[in-house]
């Protein structure tokens, strides 16, 4: 047999855990064919080339990263047939649950393809409902437009069950996340969770009908012609198909609110003990919590593309957080940190580069910006807000955030606003011009502003303006021959609405370039900026738009006067001297080293070009023993794939960091490049742990950096030892 190297979809691997993987296959296929007399060699190349030189079979696998974990699935391939004989999906996050996997399952893969053993038949699940018990059924559902019930409060854990006998495994862990999920949220089910257990083509096939339920005909159309309009995609763009597209990605489960039910993939792994599989279920079952606690809002029924948005970062921002409490809970980490710091690393990196690190497919990447933007703010920003929140209350805290949600993005993207009760204008919609009709109508929000002024503008100007949205309102209206006509009206606080006006004029050429050959007019007046695009008389149109003369509406603070958290500012460098507000530690910069703004989720990173570079990181656990040896290789791994080359270990000693005793592991850059050192100390008296990670290209960056490491030193208690439990 055999075994050819695992191919990594892009960001699902590096090329070390790559290699770990293989070999992990390649030894567990070893082991169960030695006594039968079958060699497992190592191949390149592809399954058909080691077939047609002679192999009996090969053994093949593709990985991927799916709700953040990776799925590697394992497939024996014999000659004369391009189907695998065998089929295995390895899951885990992070290589040591991924070579666990493959301890348990590639043996009996390789047996059964083989025909060596029997198959063991899977249990049979029928397609249907299981219903778990709950609380006592309601007269009627709860529905947006009434008064969300009070939530229960947290419950007691509840005592183990024993299972039925002869339940699906996977039955089982349903029913162990539910009752975690219940208990650590603080919210009961108020009636049976019902769950359909689907195979790969029924799965499929119900990920599209609820998308298809939401993407009705009028609601495609309305959102192709803003597309257009606003020359968000390329003409003739499908939004219902690129977002079909990207729903494949769906890889284990979700909870669809039109038929009150938790829809699961059968064929994702089985084992109780699988905690990605628990963590991606935790999610989705907290949104049918959420649901029968307070009711999902059909999207049709709020009145415009923000709100929509917006509505949809809390539910998502709260599923994430919930995911990530039952994570570090699971783990025996602290939740309270895990939350800040997991939402403070989405929070800290642009919709791009979030997709393109958790391995998302092409599909989502090559969509147009909106629609990623638009796909990611629900799950990073929302997650934010919900996690500042959580940081002022916990979950009793955000149940209250459902009777008065975020109403625009811009709430959602700066949580201060929120909090302030800063609701935005409530501009009306332009009117359209006589002898056209309404295609679409809404509001773009801060977000969508920010994209739609992007198009022909660069980002680093556009993002000086954005935080000032204050509120806007658009028409696109169908002409003669199908022509569009596109009405902006939008509300800028101080002087940005003056810019805005210019920035739209830089819009002109772009439309152009789609083949938009309408002429377009853009105008300010006060905190009022106006734009009229197409075949119409843009003068009086633009005249409509700026006799508007909006009042603020009061600040309604939707949950109540809270006292303001503790303000900690971020590290700053002042005069070759760092000082850390959060840690409580400062330290002497060396001459020539300027801060590293690449890596935002460092607490400070100085570099100096073509020499050295340091970063300074807080770790919101305790590391030591496999825990620090883990650590270790999961960091000096990343570092090599973002180098772009292969680290050889050179040693460990320890030193002091901080006045603690650190743990020191040292590698060189293949090729003489340099050498890249990782120090670990304990912190926040053994609860947590800060890294200095250093890459030196040479003798003068390794002194300096000595000389920096050696001068931080703690100045008192550290803020962020406060977020640990």
């Amino acid at each position: 047999m055999a075994v050819l190297p695992v191919q990594p979809r892009t960001g699902a691997l590096s090329p070390a855990d790559a290699a770990a993987i293989t070999q992990e296959i390649r030894d567990s296929a070893r082991k169960t064919l030695a006594p039968y007399g079958i060699e497992v060699i190592d191949a390149g190349g592809d399954v058909a080339g080691v077939l047609k030189d002679g192999a009996a079979a090969a053994l093949f696998g593709r990985a991927a990263q799916m709700e953040g974990a990776t799925v590697v699935a394992v497939g024996v391939y014999k000659p004369g047939s391009n189907a695998p004989a065998g089929l295995a999906r390895l899951v885990g996050i992070g290589i040591a649950q991924l070579r666990d996997d493959a301890r348990a399952k590639v043996p009996k893969l390789v047996a059964t393809a083989l025909g060596l053993t029997a198959p063991t038949p899977e249990p049979q699940q029928e397609q249907g409902t299981l219903r778990i018990p709950g609380g006592r059924p309601q007269a009627s559902d709860v529905r947006p437009q009434e008064k969300a019930p009070e939530p229960s409060p947290p419950a007691p854990a509840s005592p183990p069950t024993t299972p039925p006998a002869n339940e699906d495994p996977l039955v089982t862990l349903i029913r162990e996340v539910t009752a975690d999920v219940e208990q650590l949220r603080g919210l009961k089910r108020k009636q049976n969770l019902k769950i359909m257990i689907l195979d790969d083509k029924l799965f499929s096939r119900a990920v599209h009908e609820r998308a298809q339920k939401e993407l009705t005909p009028a609601i495609v159309a309305a959102e192709r012609a803003r597309w257009t309009a606003f020359d968000l995609a390329p003409p003739g763009a499908d939004p219902a198909k690129i977002l079909l597209d990207v729903l494949d990605e769906q890889v284990a489960g979700f909870y669809d609110p039109f038929t009150k039910q938790l829809i699961v993939r059968k064929t994702v792994p089985d084992s109780a003990g699988g905690v990605e599989l628990r963590i991606v279920l935790a999610h989705e079952i907290e949104h049918a919590l959420q649901d029968q606690n307070f009711g999902i809002a059909d999207v049709k029924s709020l009145p415009d593309d923000d709100v929509r948005l917006a509505r949809t970062a809390l539910y998502e921002g709260d599923a994430m957080a919930v995911m990530t409490a039952y994570g570090a809970r699971h783990a025996h980490k602290p939740v309270k940190a895990a939350i800040a710091a997991g939402a403070a690393i989405l929070r800290a990196v642009d919709a791009e580069t979030l997709l393109r690190i958790s391995g998302k497919s092409p599909e989502l990447l090559k969509a147009p910006a909106i629609l990623r933007e638009e796909l990611v703010l629900p799950y990073a920003a929302g997650f934010a807000l919900v996690a500042e929140v959580y940081r002022r209350g916990g979950f009793p805290l955000i149940d209250r955030m459902f009777k008065n949600p975020p109403v625009s993005s811009h709430q959602v993207l700066h949580p201060e606003t929120y909090f302030a009760g800063e609701a935005p204008l409530a501009l009306p919609m332009p009117l359209a011009p006589p002898g056209t009709r309404v295609v679409a109508s809404g509001r773009m929000g801060e977000l969508g502003s920010r994209i739609a002024l992007e198009v022909c503008v660069d980002k680093s100007v556009v993002k000086d303006f954005a935080p000032r949205w204050l509120g806007d309102a658009y028409v696109v209206a169908e002409g003669p021959n199908r022509a569009l006509t596109l009405l902006w009206t939008s509300a800028w606080s101080g002087e940005a609405a003056a810019h805005v006006a210019n920035l739209l004029q830089l819009e002109q050429p772009c439309w152009e370039e789609a083949g938009q050959t309408a002429p377009s007019k853009s105008g300010s007046r006060g905190i009022v900026t106006a734009l009229a695009h197409g075949a119409i008389d843009l003068d009086a149109a633009l005249s409509r738009q700026l006799a508007l003369r909006p009042q603020l509406p009061q600040p309604a603070p939707p949950l109540g006067d809270l006292p303001p958290p503790p303000v900690v500012g971020p590290a700053r460098i002042e005069a070759g001297h760092f000082v850390s507000p959060r840690l409580a530690l400062e330290g002497t910069v060396p001459d020539g080293y300027q801060p590293d703004q690449g890596n935002p989720v460092a607490e400070l990173s100085i570099r100096r070009a073509n020499d050295g570079q340091a970063a300074l990181s807080f770790v919101p656990e305790p590391l030591a023993g496999d825990a620090l040896e883990t650590f270790f290789d999961a960091a000096s791994s990343q570092i090599a794939t973002a180098q772009g080359g292969h680290l050889v270990f050179a040693g460990a000693t320890q030193h002091k960091l901080a006045g603690a005793a650190a743990e020191e592991r040292s590698w060189t850059m293949q090729g003489n490049r340099g050498t890249v050192r990782i120090d670990v100390a304990p912190f926040c008296d053994g609860k947590a742990a800060i890294t200095l990670l250093r890459f030196e290209s040479g003798e003068g960056a390794t002194a300096a950096l000595q000389r920096f490491a050696d001068s931080i030193k703690s100045t008192g208690p550290a803020a962020a030892c406060a977020d640990l439990e």
